[in-house]
């Protein structure tokens, strides 16, 4: 039988509702890995709307410092679905490049669903090129840490690919060649790299 993402994520809201158990959610996303590797309709879905792996197997520590699933909320849904239009357009030729630009107000998430979206993508595809900017180092290494580094480290162990590197700034997947990097603003910082999706932090303050 095969299940598509949506069904699988109401599945995991539901149980959510019912249990708020962290430890029963890992079952269902250990479970939820092993379909993923074996429904290939199923693998491309997530492949081509990476948002919908963060909502299957992604946890997220939340502002009462509790760990949860991730479950995007009504204002990330809808940056969401205007990349996923922009990124139609791209495909079909209609736009040359993709370039949004948000005027956020403070604790929406955009930085925490962006830097979801890019790991889940590096995850996903091969030769995916992912860079964040920060204004400040602290900045830099707390994205990296708190939005990347510990969501990955809870992943189900059967979807983390092969690293070259993990360490504080870089998660690099050899296999894959793909990575995700953040770094601090400064003059010549990105010069000479390829990257497929750029996240600029807190631009103002650069």
């Amino acid at each position: 039988m095969s299940y598509t993402a949506d069904f699988l994520i109401r599945k995991r809201k539901e149980k959510w509702a019912e249990k708020h158990d962290i430890e029963y959610d890992k079952q269902f996303r250990d479970l939820v890995a092993k379909e993923l590797l074996e429904d290939k309709q199923l693998l491309a879905e997530v492949k081509r709307y990476p948002e919908k792996l963060i909502e299957l197997v992604f946890i997220v520590v939340d502002k009462k410092q509790k760990t949860m699933p991730f479950f995007l909320n009504e204002v990330q849904h809808e940056f969401i679905d205007k990349l996923n239009k922009a990124i139609d357009d791209f495909n079909e030729g209609l736009i040359a490049e993709i370039a949004l630009l948000v005027l956020k107000g403070r604790q929406q998430g955009f930085t925490t669903v962006v830097t979801a979206y890019q790991l889940a993508c590096s995850l996903m595809n091969r030769n995916f090129q992912g860079f964040t900017l920060a204004d400040k180092s602290d900045n830099s290494e707390a994205i990296f840490q708190n939005k990347a580094k510990f969501p990955y480290s809870q992943l189900p162990e059967v979807l983390k690919p092969t690293e070259k590197f993990n360490n504080r700034k870089q998660l690099l997947f050899s296999k894959l060649n793909s990575s995700w990097a953040v770094d601090t603003a400064t003059k010549d910082v990105g010069r000479s790299r390829t990257v497929n999706f750029f996240h600029g932090s807190e631009c103002a303050f650069w």
